[in-house]
């Protein structure tokens, strides 16, 4: 193949390697919900507004009754938005000389690290979320972590998730992986699986699934749901006057453009998209079928649990 691949492969298809290579670097962007065009779509500004659908109840009924009137429910569907904070872009100057005699890969050399700078931003922007919450006074004792595991599973419930049938994550700093590691609770006779040892990475407890980051304080235990976090990205459109693509990997949205400056005699590569992170709503429901009420509050800190285990 020719050194410089813009000129074997169409611009959609390099977009589409650049959105495999983004999507196979993220970590903490893989653990939460993400959100693209379809939610952010033209004309509809850059902050969207998620829907959170009535709460209503069944109210109960005599089989034989025919004379009252059945009871009429208002919906009491709201709305939450959601932003996109910047446009984290990347451009790399390629001068005609190392166009043609400097590359071996481009998609090695330009893409690849590209790539990374972009997804580095959308972690960086996924662990402010986290490092940015409020701390929970769950306590913790390393000789018995599994009552901290616990005592979020319980926090989470009384905020009105369904832990049972919930994705549940713990994302924790380098020391608490440690502490975990060392303290037996993933010993193979605990967990049934070697691989927490074997690796060196967390597996899972009480139903949460341990991934160790160090983009997250080091003392750190964050837990909760796939939907408690949420990262958006949209691909800004395309300039008519540059050839490119748009991919989407995933729900990673990316645009990528190339064109020549003839000012400066270079070939620019330009990758970039719109992208923003936050705690996503939460609105706990109660039902009371003997007072025939429906209670839909929204719950503040969301689905999302943090710990400061260095208060031990």
């Amino acid at each position: 193949m020719p050194t410089n691949i813009l000129n074997v492969l169409p611009p959609q298809d390099v977009a589409d390697l650049l959105g495999k290579l983004t999507v196979k670097g993220l970590r903490l962007g893989t653990l939460v919900q993400r959100y693209d065009s379809k939610t952010f779509l033209s004309g509809r500004g850059r902050t969207a507004y998620l829907p959170v659908h009535s709460a209503l109840i069944a109210r109960d009924r005599d089989l034989d009754e025919v004379t009252a009137a059945v009871v009429v429910d208002q919906l009491n569907e709201k709305s939450e938005p959601i932003s996109l904070e910047t446009h984290a872009i990347s451009v790399t100057g390629l001068s005609e000389g190392e166009l043609s005699l400097d590359l071996q890969n481009f998609s090695n050399q330009v893409l690849m690290p590209q790539s990374d700078a972009v997804v580095d931003r959308a972690e960086e922007a996924v662990a402010r979320v986290l490092n940015g919450a409020s701390v929970s006074p769950i306590s913790w004792n390393p000789d018995a972590p599994l009552k901290t595991f616990s005592a979020a599973r319980a926090e989470l419930r009384r905020r009105g998730v369904d832990v049972a049938a919930a994705n549940l994550v713990c994302v924790a700093g380098g020391n608490v992986a440690d502490a975990l590691l060392d303290s037996g609770v993933l010993d193979f006779d605990k967990t049934g699986s070697a691989d927490a040892l074997r690796n060196g990475t967390p597996g899972s407890v009480r139903g949460f699934e341990i991934v160790e980051s160090g983009r997250v304080d080091d003392d750190a235990l964050h837990f909760f749901v796939r939907e408690g976090v949420y990262l958006a990205t949209r691909a800004p459109e395309l300039p008519q006057s540059a050839k490119g693509g748009i991919s989407n990997e995933d729900s990673v949205e990316l645009r990528w453009i190339s064109d020549y400056d003839a000012d400066h005699t270079r070939d620019r590569s330009v990758v970039s998209t719109f992208l923003g992170a936050g705690l996503a709503p939460l609105y706990k429901i109660t039902r009371d079928y003997t007072a025939g009420t429906v209670a839909h509050e929204k719950v503040t800190g969301g689905a999302l649990v943090s710990v400061d285990t260095s208060a031990a």
